[in-house]
């Protein structure tokens, strides 16, 4: 979860410089303000040197691909331009036009230009292999997290607005697990079971969204720690209150191992025999992680940074290095994300358009091979968030509610809620046009 998305990503930037930095966030601050500078005075040369850096340092983001093919094509580099369009065009977004641009004017002549205008409508076609497991019973719930028990074959959804846990049993009925209004409770974001250990794993973000939001409590998050069999809180881990925090993803290892990533920037843990909730991985790595997942053998921990991409973080040193990827795979804007064998499964909320993505990883999975658009631009998709994975199907939440909401947690003026989907795929039947 980012409590921040769709300011991210495909925007202006704004920030102040604050010079070069010891992390590739201060960098990335300090290019972006610069780039702004240089392309709003229409200093091109400059303007794409910016560009380059940021491209290196958001791990080839569409949105850059696309700002260097402008300023390829101002400076009258033609080639350079079709070859950053081709990119951005094969990445299936569709957040500009190419051919509404009147820098790309000399290019649109071209075969290669038209090549890439049909790629951009194809992109822009509905996509869809899911069908509704179940719709959410109430509309304003803003379901964010699910999670599955195999042993009572029970579904658990949290609520960001009604601050609760749903149980779905098999047959599709729901119920209130954890009760709204419950001291101490704030939004409920991140869900984990651990069924062997029969525990529920929860965190709790202070977040406007939430009925009974107090300003004072602003920044606020902790985890918490349910019996599975009758709901009682075992134990709570606050974090201190000293800066801003948003424990919004988590993922349990068969080893009871809990990975919670802030938002804010840093990851945290629980390691199962101290349990404690303790720092992995400081701030200065991640800008804005999300959605952990961990592999197979338990030894690396995939994050994704809202910001730019995927990381692979080695559990016995603490390092970490980026997915390999091919360039038209733009990996911003991940919020909910899961692998299975080689297959990473990935919810994109902060790309336009919206949508899930399956990736093919090679044996060391440590570089993508290949990668496909499973569900993109029909109205039932909404605001995906995040997904769990059963056997092999895929259960996620559409229509999440979220983008009905403004920052400061009112309805936005004209929305209304409408209930979330639960939708299931299979992990590997390909998409089609719904209707077709």
């Amino acid at each position: 979860m980012d409590a921040h998305k769709k300011t991210i990503l495909f925007v202006c930037f704004s920030w102040a410089s604050m010079g070069a930095g010891e992390t590739w966030i201060d960098q990335y601050m300090a290019e972006a303000d610069a780039m702004n500078k240089a392309c709003g005075a229409k200093e091109y040369p400059a303007c794409r040197e910016h560009l380059l850096r940021l491209e290196g340092l958001l791990d080839g983001r569409a949105d850059i691909e696309y700002r260097l093919a402008k300023a390829e094509a101002m400076l009258g580099n033609k080639d350079a331009a079709l070859e950053k369009l081709s990119i951005y065009s094969k990445s299936g977004l569709t957040f500009a036009d190419p051919g509404a641009a009147p820098e790309f004017a000399p290019l649109k002549n071209s075969p290669e230009f038209e090549t890439i205008r049909g790629r951009m409508q194809t992109s822009a076609e509905p996509l869809t292999a899911s069908r509704t497991f179940l719709t959410l019973p109430e509309p304003d719930l803003i379901a964010e997290d699910i999670a599955y028990d195999p042993v009572a074959g029970k579904f658990y959804v949290s609520s960001v607005r009604h601050r609760k846990i749903l149980s779905i049993d098999k047959h599709g009925v729901s119920a209130d697990f954890i009760r709204e209004g419950q001291p101490g409770v704030w939004a409920i974001l991140a869900l984990g079971v651990d069924s062997k250990r029969r525990v529920l794993w929860a965190s709790t973000v202070a977040l406007p969204e939430g009925i009974g939001y107090r300003k004072e409590d602003q920044g606020r998050s902790a985890i918490l720690k349910y019996s599975l069999d009758d709901g009682r809180l075992l134990k709570r881990y606050d974090l201190k209150n000293d800066t801003k925090h948003a424990l919004g993803d988590m993922t349990v290892s068969p080893a009871g191992d809990v990975f919670v990533a802030d938002g804010e920037g840093p990851v945290y843990w629980v390691d199962h025999q101290k349990d404690t909730l303790d720092i992995l991985i400081d701030k200065g790595v991640f800008r804005s992680p999300q959605t952990p997942a961990l592999s197979p053998d338990a030894r690396r921990l995939f994050v994704p940074d809202y910001s730019r991409g995927i990381g692979i973080v080695d559990l016995a040193t603490k390092k970490v290095k980026l997915l390999e990827h091919p360039k038209e795979l733009s990996l911003g804007g991940i919020d909910g994300m899961y692998l299975s064998g080689q297959t990473l499964i990935a919810i994109q909320n902060g790309t336009a358009p919206e949508r899930l993505i399956r990736m093919t990883l090679d044996r060391s999975l440590t570089r993508v091979l290949a990668w496909e658009t499973m569900e993109a631009n029909w109205p039932g998709l909404g605001d995906p968030t995040h997904g769990v994975i059963v056997g092999n199907q895929f259960y996620f939440i559409a229509n999440s509610g979220w983008d009905h909401m403004a920052d400061d947690g009112s309805l936005k003026p004209g929305a209304r809620f409408e209930p979330a989907t639960i939708r299931v795929t299979s992990l590997v039947t390909s998409p089609t046009s719904p209707g077709r």
